[in-house]
């Protein structure tokens, strides 16, 4: 944990800036910085890997100190294999509708778009950790008893501060969401056709990205 976050904190002083200006402009800052070079991988490589570590911590006080490092680097590695798969997909459905971008450039923008999706569910685990503990201690102690060992038998619990905090993670949720379609528009700009053959592709997207997602949650759990 202390080398891992030794090399996150040596990256924050390029990786934060590079987040406020990607979240800013998705489409702009991936125009600049996904140019067909093999250093436009690397750096994609790097701001990914960063984003989730931070994931990883921020959703260490769930996890036993002593599987941390163990389950930081199978779903790492899970993630990777997805956002490999998931630009696989989305090279294939542009292909369906006239695009003939190089898969490298999908993965480039792909990278960076799963760095920040990974942040937005941290964060909203996060508002829902937190409004647990502060408002209903009693609903916490359950939640992490049931993370820690889940059954479908204890899955429910009335308690409506789960309710709330499940409402202040869907919102979260709902915006990284939004920021993901706005980005969506990196994926025409890149193969440079028209908006209406960039719905058709992303209609394919999700139509072919849910099987391979369940596939991975299957893998994961």
């Amino acid at each position: 944990m202390k080398d891992l976050l030794e090399k996150i904190l040596s990256y924050l002083p390029v990786y934060i800036p590079d987040l406020m200006r990607l979240l800013g402009g998705p489409k702009k800052f991936v125009a600049e910085r996904n140019k067909g070079s093999e250093g436009d991988v690397a750096k994609a490589f790097a701001f990914l890997g960063v984003s989730l570590s931070i994931f990883f911590i921020l959703q260490g006080s769930l996890v036993a100190a002593n599987v941390f490092l163990t389950n930081a680097i199978v779903y790492g590695v899970l993630y990777l294999l997805f956002v490999g798969i998931f630009s696989g997909i989305i090279q294939l459905c542009w292909k369906i509708v006239g695009g003939k971008a190089m898969y490298q450039r999908f993965l480039v923008i792909s990278s960076y778009y799963v760095g920040v999706f990974s942040l937005g569910l941290a964060v909203g685990s996060l508002f829902f950790i937190g409004i647990l503990r502060l408002f209903s201690p009693d609903a916490y102690a359950w939640f992490v008893k049931f993370i820690a060992a889940p059954s479908l038998q204890n899955a429910y619990n009335p308690d409506p501060g789960i309710a709330v905090a499940f409402m202040a993670f869907l919102f979260v949720a709902f915006l990284t969401l939004v920021w993901e379609f706005i980005g969506w528009g990196a994926y025409r700009e890149l193969n440079q056709l028209s908006r209406f053959r960039s719905c058709a592709a992303l209609f394919l997207t999700v139509l072919f990205s849910v099987p391979a997602a369940a596939a991975l949650y299957i893998m994961a759990f």
